[in-house]
């Protein structure tokens, strides 16, 4: 890997560089290292049962495509959130690295050893995304095949003589390929993976212009805009939570949500008026706090724009100062997402 694509794919960058890459995503296509992301297998005859007992989605009979899940505390609220793929003889847990130790921890204490086992395999395996208009038809010229269709997709192939898995990523405003790969095997297939990208007009995306791109979508990223503090329902993440599985982790409260209540405050967009406003900054309703600033960004195109929570009887449109520290400013509460796609 030349040193040029590893400083892009592993570190932070310049502002002006990222409104570059962020124009790359957006008209052509991103190569972008997930360094966010760790891995957990789990292996045994009951697997899926096992997990399906403890995530807030149907995990039982995955084939040709992942499901995204979370893991609550019993109290209903937010350890990780996670996406499951069907393997062969396993399933394949991606888990936000700020979620990893909530989950390894979860499994050791729920997830009884004569019937599933689990294994952190984070230092094995390494992922790259493909993102923007041209992504599928770099994945195209860099596996030889059509990617997966529909959200979460996947499919396990060999590539460049090594095990991989790949899958299709449309939560974000512009397509995505995500390919799983052995961590040995990253430096030639991410040489491959530039080529393809810039033979389309693109070139390598680091994280933070990704990042805008989530937040326009309205993804609440685990460690940021959800913790242990959150409720699941808080999040808006209602594509994670089946409502008819059977019992799992947290289950009781969700249900009493969904079927006979409601919650106090609900994850909105923020479109701030002269700059972002720092993650933690209040938000405030004359003298009323009636929420808090979780991520924000410098969007190139929709100008500077966050996440927050936001009281309920806050409706979309309303007015809101923030504050933090000796900084202040307004902002319009939106509803989310800020941009969507065109898949």
């Amino acid at each position: 890997m030349t040193d040029v694509l590893r400083d892009t794919l592993s570190g932070p960058s310049e502002p002006g560089d990222v409104e570059a890459q962020y124009r790359a995503l957006i008209d052509a296509c991103g190569l972008t290292l997930r360094r966010d992301r760790r891995f957990v297998r789990i292996r045994g005859d009951r697997r899926a049962e096992m997990l399906n007992g403890l995530v807030t989605n149907e995990v039982l009979g995955l084939a040709d495509a992942g499901r995204h899940a979370m893991l609550l505390t019993a109290k209903g609220r937010v350890l990780t959130d996670m996406r499951v793929f069907p393997e062969a003889d396993a399933l394949l847990l991606e888990v936000p690295d700020a979620g990893l130790t909530n989950l390894l921890a979860t499994f050791k204490r729920y997830l009884p050893p004569i019937y599933a086992t689990f294994e952190n395999v984070s230092e094995s395996l390494a992922q790259i995304g493909l993102y923007g208009p041209q992504a599928a038809a770099a994945a195209v010229e860099l596996t030889g095949g059509e990617p997966p269709a529909g959200t979460h997709g996947c499919r396990e192939m060999d590539l460049d003589g090594g095990p991989a898995l790949i899958v299709r990523e449309r939560r974000l405003p512009v397509d995505g390929i995500e390919l799983t790969v052995l961590s040995a095997g990253l430096g030639v297939l991410a040489e491959r993976a530039l080529a393809a990208c810039e033979a389309l007009g693109g070139r390598p995306a680091g994280l933070e212009a990704l990042d805008v791109l989530r937040v326009e979508a309205g993804l609440p990223a685990y460690g940021r805009d959800m913790d242990e503090r959150v409720l699941a329902q808080e999040t808006g993440l209602e594509d994670a939570i089946s409502h008819d599985k059977g019992c799992y982790l947290g289950q009781e409260v969700v249900a009493r949500i969904h079927f006979r209540g409601h919650v106090n405050r609900t994850l909105r967009g923020l479109e701030f008026d002269d700059e972002t406003a720092d993650a933690g900054a209040a938000l405030r309703d004359d003298d009323k706090q009636v929420g808090q600033v979780t991520s924000s960004v410098e969007s190139p195109d929709l100008g500077p724009i966050g996440l927050g929570y936001v009281r309920r009887e806050v409706e979309p449109g309303a007015r809101l100062g923030w504050s933090a520290g000796d900084r202040e400013g307004e902002a319009t509460v939106r509803a989310l997402p800020f941009r969507l796609g065109d898949l």
